[in-house]
């Protein structure tokens, strides 16, 4: 009893204690912080690069420790063992990919994937460049191997890893080639950094060792320069962590595809499954002008769209990138006759494309000049099947109701509560009813409630968001003519809205910036518990993005009104935002 509290108190003090100290840690930490953001996609990922980095390392492992290059203390580890690996160092194959695989998660969230899948100039040279590389690597460690003795260790992680980084590459560098730098290097090098620190201190404490006539005996501080994990070295993880990565970064190539299939109108997939987008990988598709448009939409997406996932997030983009090209058309318009001009010919596009008549060449878009192209590409790819026609008829005439502002003849139309009612319906009530035709698409399937009941809804929560806007903006708003306060709460204080565009900030408007988002709170109390009726996958990133434009709100109550002095548009900080969005999705 005593020998085995003894092996007990050493196992603890060895394995155990790295994985409780760092790895454990770390994992915990990652998955606290992500949590509320776990998509099905993600955890589908996740566990099949753990199951794939188990089965690839284990015989690798394995050789290592029967050739005794790795070697264990009898007392630093108890338990069974698999192909003489010790339970712990098992474990340590599957925490390390799970760390590095969160890291991933959380740096490409934002990530448009199909949008990476655009052509690159030096693609095929960059491709031969770097597959030349990691062949020398391989030639280098078969030559190593050859040489044996110092540089056996060496040469058995270049021959191990070489062909597996090679396979990768080849197949997935259309895809990384395009992808930013930053999320991918950040996801091999954060961890990698981590764990380097972490088999330091267990090298020091003596939990294992590589037998000094192996290895080169270089050190970086206290680690070795091919150290592995309880086999844990400098070499080994990074090159580990380049596997993990690689090998999600294919995954989502993968799912890439598939979502520009569906964007690219050659099949309409009301979902996205591993099987059938990795069918897709060994049959790319071409690639059209539909990635450049995508990628022009997405810069103007809000935070949300970060939170939706597959062909819905997409078909979200367009149908925002839409409302936000119509809003500059009427807004930067020289003059009324213009913005009015601009309404007829949305107008006019829009009957064509539900007729199926809107021509697919957009040679003739380009003659007539960069805004019309513009308003063109948004329009030609709305999923219009897929939404309810008459709700962007409502849309168009919350645009007439903005051209309706004239202070010169006295003309604002935003008379009475009811009047104020119907705009946000046309604008923002129409956008939240369309979201919900997207909802229905993908996934109505999912629940039987009342569709009905749940498109007002939708509309009274588009109505919360426009109020907040409007208390967000009377300054910016006063700047270009229009007020938005209804004439009849002007009234009671009394003002006109000629006082209002003379002095926005005058201490008697923060009141009247109060009622409006009591206003915009009444819309969202009547509406809050309609979103916990929808579907599981976009419950949570409703509800951020609905909290967030609701926090805003909360934001100039804190201000007391402050941003009434200034015509800029007030920004919430990235970090408060971020916290909102995470407790939404909780």
């Amino acid at each position: 009893m005593k020998r085995i509290g003894g092996r007990l108190y050493s196992f603890v003090r060895g394995c155990a204690s790295s994985h409780c100290t760092y790895t454990i840690p770390a994992a915990s930490a990652l998955t606290v912080m992500y949590y509320p953001f776990f998509a099905a996609q993600d955890c589908c990922k996740i566990c099949i690069l753990i199951t794939i980095a188990i089965l690839a390392t284990i015989l690798w492992d394995s050789y290592l420790i029967r050739s005794a290059i790795w070697t264990y203390p009898p007392d630093a580890v108890i338990g069974p063992k698999i192909l003489d690996i010790p339970i712990e160092e098992v474990f340590f194959f599957a925490i390390q990919t799970y760390i590095t695989s969160v890291a991933y998660c959380i740096f490409t969230k934002p990530l448009v994937r199909p949008m990476y899948l655009r052509p690159h100039p030096e693609r095929r040279r960059t491709r031969n460049v770097v597959a030349f590389v990691i062949l020398t690597l391989m030639g280098g460690g078969t030559t190593c191997l050859l040489l044996g003795r110092h540089m056996t260790y060496l040469g058995l992680i270049l021959v191990w890893v070489s062909p597996i980084l090679l396979f990768q590459w080849m197949l997935s560098h259309p895809f990384l080639i395009g992808l930013p730098a930053k999320p991918t290097i950040a996801a091999i090098c954060l961890p990698t950094l981590y764990l380097w620190v972490a088999d330091s201190r267990a090298m020091e404490s003596g939990t294992w060792r590589i037998e000094s006539g192996t290895k080169l005996g270089y050190r970086i501080g206290g680690l070795e320069v091919e150290s592995s994990n309880s086999n844990r070295e400098a070499l080994f993880f990074l090159v580990t962590n380049m596997m993990i990565v690689l090998g999600l970064v294919g995954i989502d190539y993968a799912y890439a595809l598939q979502e520009y299939k569906s964007l690219s109108r050659l099949a309409a997939y009301k979902g996205t499954t591993l099987r059938t987008a990795l069918s897709l990988l060994c049959s790319p598709l071409s690639i059209d002008e539909s990635l450049s448009a995508l990628s022009q939409a997405s810069q103007s997406m809000f935070l949300g769209s970060a939170l939706f996932q597959g062909q819905l997030r997409i078909d979200l983009i367009f149908l925002y990138y839409f409302c936000r090209v119509m809003d500059d058309l009427i807004d930067e318009a020289e003059d009324d006759q213009e913005a009015k001009t601009w309404i007829t010919e949305c107008r006019y596009l829009l009957d064509l494309s539900h007729r199926g008549r809107l021509p697919h060449d957009a040679c003739h878009a380009s003659k007539q000049g960069g805004k019309y192209q513009r308003l063109y590409q948004s329009i030609s790819y709305l999923p219009l099947p897929r939404l309810t026609k008459s709700f962007f008829y409502d849309l168009l005439r919350g645009f007439e109701t903005d051209l309706a502002f004239d202070p010169k003849k006295g003309g604002f139309p935003i008379k009475s509560d009811d009047f104020l009612d119907q705009y946000a319906g046309f604008v923002a009530g129409a956008v939240g009813a369309l979201f919900l035709d997207l909802v229905l698409f993908y996934h109505g399937h999912d629940y039987t409630e009342d569709v009905p009941l749940l498109k007002r809804a939708a509309k009274e929560m588009g109505k919360a968001m426009q109020c907040v806007n409007i208390a967000r903006d009377i300054h910016r708003d006063a700047a270009i003519g229009r007020v938005y306060i209804p004439t009849t709460w002007l009234d009671e204080v009394g003002l006109t809205p000629g006082d209002v565009l003379k002095r926005p900030n005058i201490p008697i408007m923060y009141g009247l910036q109060e009622r409006m988002l009591q206003k915009a709170d009444g819309y969202y109390q009547v509406s809050r518990e309609a979103i916990e009726e929808l579907p599981r996958g976009v419950r949570g990133p409703l509800r951020a993005t609905v909290e967030s434009y609701m926090d805003i709100g909360r934001l100039l109550r804190e201000q007391k009104g402050t941003n009434l002095a200034r015509a800029s548009k007030m920004r919430v900080p990235f970090m408060r935002r971020l916290k909102v969005a995470w407790l939404a999705m909780l």
